[in-house]
């Protein structure tokens, strides 16, 4: 995992340290309309134990119209979360996203 929410509680390096992570979405058809649930905004006092990023992490996908989610899990093989200078999950998204549906103009 990527992700460049740099002011979030689980970023260490540009990684994740929570356990689990989980991607909200269901009916998006395009990666701002995702968001990373797991995200906690960093605050004054409040650090992580851990020090390092997970070398694995579950990820819960709820975008259901993700090629990557299969049953509920990300199979992607990388995932990158975005959302610089995000207070709420909802500022943050997932770039990885890819609809399963092709949108022509």
């Amino acid at each position: 995992i990527k992700c460049t929410v740099t002011n979030c509680y689980y970023n260490k390096s540009l990684g994740c340290t929570a356990s689990t992570l989980s991607v909200n979405g269901r009916n998006a058809d395009e990666s701002r309309s995702t968001s990373c649930h797991t995200f906690i905004e960093q605050k004054p006092g409040l650090r992580s134990s851990v020090d390092e990023p997970k070398s694995s992490t579950d990820i819960m996908c709820a975008a259901d119209r993700c090629v990557y989610n299969e049953s509920e899990r990300c199979e992607a093989n990388n995932i990158i979360v975005n959302g610089k200078n995000a207070s709420v999950p909802e500022e943050t998204c997932c770039s990885t996203f890819k609809s399963q549906y092709v949108l022509y103009d």
